[in-house]
């Protein structure tokens, strides 16, 4: 039965697994996309019969309540990662979004997690799940670990429920997200520059979602000055705007070279922002990266990261490339609707880490182990703040 059947009619069965969810932040970007996306799509399909969610601070932990599966988002906070892994050992699923075991040369150390409770994490989980697996892959080389038999692919997926595809027309704009930072170091200036050359001779104002543009080159920073930025959305509120705007061409780069653990780290990203754009009929420019081109959505262009590759393409979809946006819309919709990802990936995930015998949420968190969650958490992410602001 497909997905949107099962969402239509099926009844809860009495019998599905109640999840407790542990997420790095509950309302985060990626929280929504890895964790409270799928939980929900899960939870329609009939294939869990209730999810809670909680964070790193353990807030909104659930009181009462029995579950037959606890799923750990992330495991970069070290306290939480530790109780569960000493307490579940062999019995959690895990899902991990990035190659958080390898720092990329465009953060600092500060920005990016310790690596340690992250590959205990790794050998500890009944099942690791990613978006990719090639993902997978760099995450049990770096951590040392098999997890071959323990490893499901969970692509990123969305809500396309009740969304028409949208009838192709000339791109009006330009559109650039970035989730945290660019994911661009030594070819920034040729990629970048690229986009505001074009964007200047078809006179395409570019319009950025998501934390401003900074650390750029100073020419860089003065050539793409006239950015519109729109800030940072939910991810429900960034889905309804690109859903309502006119046809942009968007502009996906990722870095190809410099450092090694940067390109390590970038080859394990996900095609998410092909979801993203070509799941809502936006035409795209994506970086030849691992990530676009191992995935099995094929949208837009892929450019080579020269200046010379970035033009070409970024003209060849101006010219007539978006004329494909519609038909490239409509595999998306179809391959990665998060009811039909949830049906095919999470809930065998979901299956495959249930325990035995239900956990009450309490028996994995006392009242002490939430008051020093909840102390630990705001003292780490003060000293995390206090770091940031000195260097910027």
């Amino acid at each position: 039965m497909s997905g949107a059947a099962r969402a239509s009619g099926a009844p809860i069965r009495s019998d599905g697994p109640r999840v407790l969810a542990i997420a790095d932040v509950a309302v985060s970007y990626v929280a929504a996309w890895r964790v409270h996306g799928p939980l929900a799509a899960l939870k329609r399909l009939g294939l869990v019969a209730d999810f809670a969610v909680t964070d790193a601070a353990l807030r909104g932990l659930p009181s009462r309540g029995r579950f037959d599966v606890v799923w750990l988002q992330r495991a970069v906070d070290p306290f939480v990662t530790r109780r569960i892994v000493s307490s579940l050992a062999g019995r959690f699923l895990l899902d991990v979004d990035d190659n958080l075991l390898c720092r990329p040369g465009y953060l600092q150390d500060f920005e990016f997690p310790r690596p340690e409770g992250i590959a205990e994490a790794l050998r500890a989980a009944r099942v690791v799940t990613t978006p990719s697996q090639r993902l997978g892959g760099l995450l049990a080389a770096r951590a040392g670990v098999d997890l071959a038999t323990r490893l499901l692919v969970c692509p990123n997926a969305a809500r396309f429920a009740g969304l028409a595809s949208r009838e192709p027309r000339r791109p009006e704009a330009m559109v650039l997200t970035q989730g945290h930072r660019l994911a661009l170091t030594d070819s920034a200036e040729e990629v970048l520059g690229a986009v505001a050359d074009v964007a200047r001779r078809h006179a395409l104002p570019i319009c950025s979602f998501g934390p401003p543009l900074k650390g750029l080159p100073t020419g860089l920073e003065r050539m793409l000055g006239g950015v519109v930025s729109s800030g940072q959305l939910s991810l429900a509120e960034y889905h309804r705007v690109l859903a309502e705007l006119p046809p942009m061409l968007a502009v996906a780069p990722l870095e190809t070279r410099g450092d090694a653990a940067t390109v390590e780290f970038v080859a394990g990203k996900s095609d998410v922002k092909m979801v993203d754009y070509g799941g809502f009929g936006h035409p795209g420019v994506y970086s030849n990266a691992p990530p676009y081109t191992d995935s099995d959505l094929r949208c837009g262009r892929l450019a080579e990261n020269s200046y010379e590759g970035w033009s070409a393409a970024l003209e060849e979809m101006l010219a007539d490339g978006w004329r494909a946006a519609q038909d490239e819309q409509r595999v998306v919709m179809a391959r990665r609707d998060v009811d039909a990802i949830a049906e095919m990936c999470w809930g065998p995930a979901i299956a495959a880490a249930r325990l035995e015998t239900p956990i009450e949420a309490r028996e994995l968190f006392s009242l002490l182990d939430v008051a020093e969650a909840r102390a630990r958490n705001a003292s780490a992410r003060a000293h995390w703040h206090l770091r940031r602001l000195r260097r910027s």
